[in-house]
C-alpha cells in the first residue's frame, strides 16, 4: 500500500467544496443565455470550463475518502460503487422523471401546451432511445441520440464510469498509483487533443474527458500529501486570479490547460488558511458547496420551466433552443433581473431537492450496502 496514501489526513475540505458550489452557480449562468449584462461577462460565457473542476476536485477527493480504504481491502469496489451511485443516481432518475412527467402532460395536454412547443412528445432529443442512455448513464459514450432529456447529466454518466476504471487501479496498482493515474489522465489528453479543437466535449467523449480530470484530480491529491503546501492569502489569491482570468480568456487548444490550472488553484486552497479560505468558509459559500449537485442536475429543468411561463405570459421576448437553453432578448436591465430570479429559483429548488432526494438516497445506499455486523457471541448461550 502507498505510504502516503496511508498517512492520508483526516480532514474535509470544506473550502474546496465551497468553490464547487460557486463553479456550479457560473455553469447555470452559462446556461441561462441572454443579452444582459451577466451573461456577457467573460468568465460566464466561458462557464462551461468549470465541469473541468468538478472532474479535478473528485477526483481529489476520491482519492483522499477512498484510495487508501480501496488499496487495503477496507472497502470494496462493488461497495464502493454502491456508494457511489447511491449518491448520484437518485437526484439524477428524479429529474429525468420531471422530464417524463413533461413528455407526459404533451401528450395529455392538448392543444393548449402544444401552440407552445414545436413538436411531438417524447421526439428528437426526447426520445425514447435518449431515454434509455440516460436512464442507465450510457449517454457519455456518443452512441446513438443520446443528448437529450436532462443535459448537465452527461458529466454524471462520465464520472460513474470513471469510478468504475480507477477503483481497480486504486485496489491493484498500489505503490504504482501515481505513475497508473499519470498514465491514464495523459493517455485521454493526448486522444482529446488530437481529436478535438478544445476541451468542450460533452456527449461524444465526454467519458474521455472526465478521466483526464479525474486522473489530474489523483495526481493533485498525491502532490499535496507530499509537497504539504503552506498555503497562505497570497497563494491563495494569486491562484484566485490565475484561475478567472485563465476561464475568461482560454479558447481553442488552450482550453486543454483547464485541469491543469484547476489542479494549481485546489493545491493553493486545500490548506485552507488564506484570506480566500476564510471568505469561501462564510455560511453563504458553505451552503452553495452543500447543494451544489443539486444545483447542478436540476438548474435546466427549473430554466425551462421559466422561459415557458415568460413565454406563456408574454413578459419578455424568449427563445428556448431544442436542449431546452433559454435565451432571453430585450432589455438587458431587464434580463438580468430575470437571470437573477431564476438563479433564486434553482437555489431553493436545489435546497429541497438535497434534503429530499440527495440525504435520502445517500442514507439508504449506506444502510444497503452496510458491512455485516460481526456476530455477538455471547448471543449462541441465551436461551
Amino acid at each position: 500500500m502507498n505510504v502516503a496514501m496511508a498517512d492520508r489526513p483526516a480532514m474535509r475540505f470544506d473550502v474546496l467544496d465551497a468553490l464547487r458550489g460557486i463553479c456550479a452557480v457560473l455553469v447555470v449562468l452559462y446556461h441561462f443565455s441572454s443579452n444582459g449584462y451577466i451573461a456577457r461577462l467573460p468568465i460566464v460565457q466561458n462557464g462551461w470550463l468549470f465541469v473541468d473542476y468538478f472532474f479535478v476536485l473528485s477526483g481529489f477527493v476520491i482519492t483522499h475518502s477512498y484510495g487508501a480504504r480501496l488499496g487495503n481491502g477496507e472497502i470494496t469496489v462493488g461497495r464502493f460503487m454502491g456508494l457511489r451511485f447511491g449518491r448520484i443516481y437518485p437526484l439524477h432518475l428524479f429529474v429525468l422523471l420531471g422530464f417524463v412527467a413533461l413528455e407526459m402532460l404533451l401528450v395529455f395536454g392538448g392543444d393548449t401546451i402544444a401552440r407552445y412547443v414545436s413538436r411531438a412528445p417524447f421526439s428528437g432529443s426526447r426520445g425514447l432511445e435518449p431515454l434509455f442512455q440516460n436512464l442507465f448513464l450510457l449517454q457519455t459514450f456518443g452512441v446513438g441520440n443520446g443528448t437529450g432529456w436532462n443535459v448537465p447529466a452527461w458529466s454524471i454518466a462520465a464520472e460513474i464510469w470513471t469510478y468504475l476504471l480507477f477503483a481497480p487501479v486504486f485496489v491493484f496498482a498500489k505503490g504504482r498509483i501515481l505513475l497508473a493515474s499519470i498514465g491514464l489522465a495523459g493517455g485521454a489528453a493526448l486522444v482529446l487533443i488530437a481529436t478535438r479543437p478544445d476541451l468542450h466535449v460533452t456527449f461524444a467523449g465526454g467519458f474521455v474527458r472526465c478521466i483526464f480530470g479525474f486522473g489530474v484530480g489523483v495526481v493533485t491529491y498525491h502532490a499535496f500529501l507530499r509537497l504539504r503546501p503552506a498555503g497562505g492569502s497570497i497563494q491563495e489569491l494569486g491562484a484566485l486570479v490565475v484561475t478567472m482570468g485563465f476561464v475568461s480568456m482560454a479558447s481553442g487548444p488552450l482550453t486543454f490547460l483547464a485541469p491543469l490550472v484547476f489542479a494549481g488553484m485546489i493545491l493553493a486552497l486545500a490548506s485552507q488558511n488564506g484570506v480566500v479560505s476564510r471568505c469561501l468558509h462564510a455560511r453563504p459559500f458553505q451552503f452553495l458547496g452543500l447543494i451544489s449537485y443539486s444545483i447542478y442536475m436540476i438548474h435546466m429543468f427549473v430554466q425551462g420551466r421559466l422561459g415557458e411561463v415568460l413565454q406563456i405570459t408574454g413578459l419578455v421576448e424568449i427563445e428556448v433552443d431544442p436542449d431546452g437553453r433559454t435565451l432571453l432578448v430585450g432589455v438587458p436591465i431587464a434580463a438580468d433581473a430575470i437571470t437573477l430570479i431564476m438563479l433564486g429559483l434553482v437555489v431553493a429548488g436545489a435546497y429541497v431537492t438535497y434534503h429530499l432526494v440527495e440525504v435520502p438516497g445517500q442514507k439508504l445506499a449506506r444502510q444497503l450496502l452496510a458491512p455485516p455486523r460481526p456476530a455477538d457471541p455471547t448471543e449462541a448461550s441465551q436461551p
